[in-house]
């Protein structure tokens, strides 16, 4: 069931089936580097896009993916980026902080529900996980499930599709309807999905906590394997009440050293051996560290394997929204020996750990848990931006509450836009006035603030929300392709993305040395060609390039389209303009 040297990558598991493109995904994670973000949107684009470090390919790939993915994240935990890229404009619609009514509760599921479609032909993925959308390098599982659609609503699929239907209606910032919709939709289609069972998998159930549903999972069993970084005394009695034997666990040495000593004598503790290099790591750069979070019991009926996000503590049982997959069959491939036998692979990436317990939190410990509670709430306040225009080509943002936090004492905060790092306010009050970021390029325009949190020891915590984006300018985002797209060589490595992922599959041309317009052809196949097929394959593309022209066209991208371009685009864009009933 476990095998250590089984290796993927989560951008590989997200790829569509080969002739097949995204409709729709939904993830959800508790940590969001928003770098890491970006990658996601390369996995749904074509092989070219995949396998390509061109910045203006994966430009593309973003572009596209905008309107056709949500994410949602904890508040409180969604990363500042080292440095933004300008390519973080397009995550704005898809990214979505979500926070939790109940004290002490955190939103924690890693799944991803996608539909991909060939032709009317529509079909499904689901991935449980104990992964974060982060760089981290530790060792994490994930569950693949592969599926078409039915004609019938299955049982089975409810706490997937109730999850789903729950996220927009936990988002700090209402979605915009059009999306909310969608998923709602999703969340209805996927209940009718039959799932095709891994091997020696006899029976799949879902689990998800913390939505209203009832506790359904039944941890009873003769033998147990508990795999968890994060442990407590309660959450691990609960787990294993009905053993027999003791409890094989695998955690971190940090947890079993604050476990109680009448804990510790019903468990027989194991950490990751550090000496241990895994056979796939990455040059300097191995997995190291557990976040895993697996669940083995044995049963005289067969063993359960379960799945997902939820680390052995009562909060993880008690109050967060956790999602796992319980999978039954046979003691020789799912049982606790199969998984972590003397001979086992995952056995031999273990030692033994001995502790006496007992260890409590100390002072400092116990502060930084309070400032990480406190950037917590603070992001869970909703923020307003508004957009003012100063003078010609330049913007002013007002930032505004539209909520509150609980008060926090001997807390200092600021707040800045993600793409003005240096310049800081503090954070605004609800019903009090705003603050005032002004002197902004349009391509400065943003929903995305930062929020600092800073104690009385100096120790700070920051996180990215998304606020509500008021008076946006139209097509703003035209205006960050325009300034990455600064030379006729991006531009036409550009044009040829769009029209070829769009469906002119034949766009292939290259800029000769020359830079004129007798040199854009390759293979015999030209811009002009290619224009008018896009008109009959992919007119839509049409419309987005028509956006972009227009905004280089510009003084502040004057040289960027190649000399004679406008000559082939004209007729073409006319052409466009009398298909859809327009005036040209």
């Amino acid at each position: 069931m476990l095998e250590p040297d089984s290796r993927a990558a989560l951008t590989e598991q997200l790829r569509p089936p080969s002739g097949y493109e995204l409709v729709h995904a939904v993830g959800t994670t508790f940590t969001l580097d928003l770098t890491s973000a970006l990658a996601v949107p390369l996995s749904f684009a074509g092989h070219q896009v995949r396998e390509s470090d061109d910045p203006i390919a994966i430009l593309d790939a973003v572009r596209r993916a905008s309107d056709r993915i949500d994410i949602f994240a904890q508040a409180g935990h969604i990363v500042v980026p080292r440095q933004a890229s300008d390519l973080v404009a397009f995550l704005e619609p898809m990214v979505h902080p979500v926070a939790l009514r109940r004290p002490g509760a955190l939103f924690h599921p890693k799944v991803w529900i996608l539909e991909y479609a060939r032709g009317q032909h529509r079909s499904y993925r689901m991935l449980c996980s104990s992964r974060n959308i982060t760089s981290d390098r530790s060792w994490d599982l994930v569950v693949r499930l592969d599926g078409n659609e039915g004609d019938e609503t299955r049982e089975q699929n409810e706490p997937l599709s109730d999850l789903v239907r729950t996220l927009p209606s936990l988002a700090v910032t209402p979605l915009a309807p059009e999306r909310r919709e969608r998923i709602e939709g999703l969340a209805e289609r996927i209940s009718n999905v039959s799932w095709e069972l891994p091997a020696d998998i006899r029976e799949l159930n879902f689990h998800a906590l913390g939505i209203g549903r009832p506790l359904t999972i039944d941890f009873a069993g003769q033998r147990h394997l508990v795999i968890s970084p994060f442990l407590s005394d309660d959450g691990l009695a609960n787990i294993t009440a009905s053993r027999k034997e003791k409890v094989k666990v695998i955690s971190r040495a940090e947890s079993f050293d604050r476990l109680k000593p009448e804990t510790l004598k019903f468990i027989e503790p194991h950490v990751l051996d550090d000496a241990v290099r895994d056979s796939d790591e990455i040059e300097e750069d191995p997995l190291i560290g557990l976040h895993a979070k697996a669940y083995f019991l044995d049963r005289f009926t067969g063993s359960r394997a379960i799945i997902g996000s939820a680390n052995a503590t009562q909060a993880a049982f008690g109050g967060n929204v956790e999602f796992l997959i319980e999978m039954v069959g046979p003691k020789p491939r799912v049982g606790v020996r199969a998984v972590f036998g003397e001979d086992s692979e995952l056995r031999k990436l273990t030692i033994p750990y001995e502790t006496s317990g007992g260890v409590q939190e100390t002072e400092t410990e116990k502060a930084d848990r309070a400032l990480d509670d406190a950037i917590r709430s603070l992001a869970t306040i909703r923020l307003r931006n508004t957009v003012r225009l100063e003078e010609t080509d330049k913007y002013s943002i007002d930032v505004e509450a539209v909520t509150t936090a609980k008060t926090i004492a001997e807390i200092e905060t600021e707040v800045q836009l993600l793409t003005r790092p240096g310049n800081s306010h503090s954070l605004p009050l609800q019903g009090g006035p705003p603050v005032v970021f002004t002197g902004l390029d349009l391509t400065e325009i943003t929903p995305f603030v930062i929020i600092h949190a800073v104690d009385a020891r100096g120790e700070r915590r920051s996180t990215v929300v998304n606020a509500e984006l008021i008076g946006d300018v139209a097509h703003r985002r035209d205006a960050v392709l325009a300034r990455q797209i600064d030379t006729p060589e991006k531009f036409l490595r550009f044009l040829q993305l769009m029209l070829s992922l769009g469906g002119s599959a034949s766009a292939q041309f290259s800029l000769g040395n020359s830079g004129g317009f007798g040199s854009w052809s390759s293979d015999g196949a030209g811009v002009f060609e290619t224009l008018v097929r896009s008109l009959a394959v992919n007119p839509e593309g049409l419309d987005d390039l028509a956006r972009l022209v227009e905004r280089m066209r510009g003084e502040a991208s004057a040289g960027s389209l190649p000399t004679g371009f406008d000559e082939v685009w004209e007729p073409v864009w006319r052409a466009r303009l009398a298909q859809k009933g327009e005036m040209a």
